[in-house]
């Protein structure tokens, strides 16, 4: 009897994070599923025959994926279907990066195996919300402030942190900005504030509040103010790249704004 143990048979929605040739004919690749999370798998003969697997081994389309497991080996990826195609984001460069910064996010944030189902659902949401026209950064944005409240890295935007006083209380006695802490994920209202901090205004906090309900159907009807956006776009990826301890290759690091 074989000392691998039993092999399993999975299946799952799944988006394409990376690939790579392996050999002379097998493909290596990294799906984000919704129901195993970041997954590495070997397809066999991918490049010996395109009709193994059409043409659906493409970033950007929404896949049903089959795969065999076996306990010590890479998984062998048994058939693939598409689902939805947005292959609109690959008509211009900036969606394009953009939609490889959320799958490269997903697979960093997420990579233990398990279900995904939350995280999932958002990088589904903002792909298809970039394929549909939303500007990137707007939806960088939105994935990221998602990202972090479903992995527990979300910063606490309820009260400042040196009075307590609730962040929807702020603003009615003429204050109008705090000074936001990178490294504790905190905020400090003018009343509070001491040296250090990145100064945010209000909306902004309040802004960044709401992503993190994490609701997909909430971050598609968001509209984030261009000059919201523009102080969350100098934040936010900072804070994610602090506490995640690296920067995202597919942006060049941190976005200047």
């Amino acid at each position: 009897m074989s000392s691998q143990g039993p092999r399993s048979f999975k299946s799952s929605r799944a988006f394409l994070v990376r690939s790579a040739d392996s050999g002379e004919t097998d493909r290596r690749l990294s799906f984000f599923t919704e129901s195993e999370g970041l997954v590495h798998m070997t397809a066999k003969a991918a490049l010996r025959s395109r009709k193994r697997f059409g043409g659906s081994l493409q970033k950007y389309f929404l896949l049903d994926v089959s795969w065999t497991e076996t306990p010590g080996r890479n998984a062998i990826l048994d058939s693939v279907s598409l689902l939805a195609s947005y292959w609109e984001i690959v008509a211009d460069w900036e969606r394009v990066r953009h939609a490889d910064y959320l799958l490269e996010l997903a697979a960093t944030m997420f990579p233990q195996p398990g279900p995904k189902p939350k995280a999932f659902r958002i990088l589904l949401a903002e792909m298809k919300s970039l394929a549909g026209g939303e500007p990137p950064p707007a939806g960088a944005r939105k994935a990221e402030a998602a990202f972090l409240s479903v992995g527990g890295w979300g910063p606490d935007l309820g009260e400042c942190r040196g009075c307590g006083r609730p962040s929807g209380t702020l603003g009615k006695g003429g204050a109008s900005a705090v000074r936001f802490s990178l490294a504790d994920g905190r905020f400090s209202c003018g009343s509070c504030t001491g040296a250090g901090g990145i100064s945010m205004s209000l909306g902004a906090v309040r802004t960044w509040k709401a992503l993190q309900s994490s609701s997909p159907s909430l971050l598609r009807r968001l509209r984030i103010p261009d000059r919201i956006l523009e102080e969350l776009q100098q934040v936010i990826p900072r804070y994610l790249e602090l506490h995640l301890g690296k920067s995202f290759r597919s942006l060049g690091g941190i976005e200047k704004g």
